[in-house]
């Protein structure tokens, strides 16, 4: 169905106390240096309570929260620090034309990007600002909150435990997660770096995204296919291998093989862990690689073996070369080198894997109770696959070439294990 959003209203959000001069710049650290400029979508939709009105108090809560999280409310000074002005953020009001029912009978992520304050499209926007928000009221009461957080100031874990803050503090009126400001000390930033990590991001492309979801009992069935492997490691396993058979389908005489790039959060990886609330990119990847020449067909437990041995070497190899004392930096240096000629190399199809699994998304409560449902949008990122838990399920979008998805989306293997979008049943 079409709808239509409409902002009514355009605010910028400071924190609610100044920073301390002392706490003026923010250091960006070499991992931030080495993310790609993007603004990571995720849209929270709740139900609304009969005669209650929380949308000042979400105002109230997340000029608290960038208190403490307060390089938000910042702006970014190129790749080198960001400026703990209290700039404040942009946050935008709306309102729109249908019901969250008919959102939820649908889930088009096409539609999804009305729900954000920036998207692929956007013409203007300020790269320095770190963070927008978007708050849109259904005409039954229902809410959407979409925000997109610049993958300059932090990654995944880190946007997420400051949306999990903000609704701590619109329910209960008390913080609970504090920002630990460690990593840019830890591997502070280069004067100048000189290599391509070979991550891009076309905005060009005719790409389309797609919601699938596999339930508890699907996923068991096919940890029985792929074992021994984790749940997550046996979804990735099952869209590599219908990926892989959808570009060997489609026109593409010159692809011979395929990297599945993981994406890892690196702080329970270190020793000791990094505390969760560590502010800032901490992100490392492992490739797995699959010839379209073998001689063996493409099988789930191989291409779990694969990922499984590939997430070893990482954290007993890699790991242990990021925490060196001396070489430290060198190490991601070197790795993320490899990384990016290993991605570059022709002939070669790349599909990024990354989990949101894990994180309590389902459990961050403003106020109107547990989100109904958490969505992205279409972004143009060619072959990204995203993972994150639905009850005891798991719900993956996939961004593929228009060719290439209505093969993949038509797969015997992937229609055996999930179902496509409009499906709601996550058990």
């Amino acid at each position: 169905m079409a709808f239509k959003v409409e902002i009514t209203a355009t605010q910028i959000i400071k924190p609610s106390s100044p920073t301390p001069d002392q706490l003026k710049t923010h250091n960006l650290s070499l991992l931030d240096q080495l993310s790609p400029l993007v603004y990571p979508p995720i849209i929270f939709f709740y139900e609304g309570k009969q005669d209650s009105d929380l949308r000042p108090q979400l105002k109230t809560s997340l000029s608290r929260a960038l208190s403490s999280f307060y390089p938000y409310a910042g702006r970014v000074n190129g790749d080198v620090f960001v400026e703990c002005n209290d700039a404040g953020i942009p946050y935008s009001e709306a309102v729109v034309d249908c019901s969250l029912a008919d959102v939820l009978k649908e889930y088009d992520l096409s539609l999804m990007s009305q729900f954000v304050p920036l998207t692929e499209e956007s013409v203007t926007f300020d790269p320095t600002i770190p963070l927008l928000v978007q708050v849109t009221l259904f005409k039954c009461g229902g809410i959407a909150i979409g925000a997109c957080s610049s993958h300059k100031v932090g990654d995944a874990a880190n946007f997420f435990t400051f949306i999990r803050e903000w609704a701590n503090v619109s329910l209960t009126d008390n913080p609970v997660l504090v920002p630990e400001f460690n990593i840019s000390s830890l591997f502070p930033r280069l004067g100048f770096l000189n290599f391509d990590t070979g991550i891009k991001i076309s905005m060009t492309e005719k790409l389309v995204r797609k919601r699938f979801v596999l339930s508890a009992s699907s996923i068991s069935s096919l940890k029985a296919q792929a074992a021994p492997c984790s749940r997550v490691q046996a979804v990735t396993s099952l869209i590599w291998k219908c990926t892989m058979n959808a570009v060997k389908k489609s026109n593409k005489p010159n692809i011979t093989s395929s990297i599945a790039m993981t994406l890892v959060n690196m702080r329970g990886r270190f020793n000791p862990p990094l505390p969760p609330t560590s502010f800032g990119n901490f992100v490392g990847s492992f490739l797995a690689h699959k010839s379209f020449n073998d001689e063996n067909d493409i099988e789930l437990r191989g291409l779990a073996g694969q990922l499984r041995q590939g997430f070893k070497d990482f954290c007993d190899v890699y790991m242990k070369q990021v925490q060196d004392p001396k070489d430290g930096i060198f190490g991601i240096l070197n790795y993320s080198k490899m990384i990016g000629e290993k991605l570059q190399r022709k002939g070669t199809e790349v599909f990024t894997f990354s989990s949101w699994c894990g994180f309590p998304l389902y459990e961050i409560d403003f106020g109107w109770g547990n989100p109904r449902w958490i969505s992205v949008t279409n972004t143009p990122f060619r072959n990204g696959i995203m993972m994150m838990d639905k009850g005891n399920g798991i719900e993956v979008w996939v961004t593929l070439e228009e060719d290439v998805m209505g093969i993949f989306e038509q797969d015997h293997d992937l229609l055996t294990y999930c179902y496509p979008k409009s499906c709601d049943n996550g058990n």
